[in-house]
């Protein structure tokens, strides 16, 4: 939803409902890497936060994998003639809002 909203206001992404693959990418890799550490019981493991700095392996794969569907999404499906510049900027949105996401609310 945050994606949704932080894209809507980005004028490239309005063009071919960018912000919307962008949020449903976001939002089906977000939901995959938590349904696969919950199937596996990694969540256990992975969800311990760093001593120095309080973010998990789970928090950052959260966003990672958020990234990765959004430039599969964007760059290979919808929008392959399109600058890369600008899908990874898209995309970089999505994983970081993800992973803030994880961290403070799951």
């Amino acid at each position: 939803m945050l994606v949704f909203i932080i894209l809507f206001f980005w004028k490239w992404s309005k063009a071919h409902v960018r912000f919307a693959v962008s949020s449903l990418s976001t939002f089906l890799g977000f939901t995959a890497w938590n349904l696969v550490q919950n199937a596996t019981g990694a969540d256990q493991a992975l969800n311990i936060d760093w001593p120095i700095f309080p973010m998990s392996w789970s928090d950052v794969g959260s966003g990672v994998i958020a990234f990765v569907a959004t430039v599969i999404a964007l760059g290979w499906l919808t929008d392959r003639d399109e600058t890369a510049w600008r899908v990874l900027v898209a995309s970089g949105i999505a994983g970081l809002l993800a992973t803030l996401v994880d961290l403070f609310f799951l």
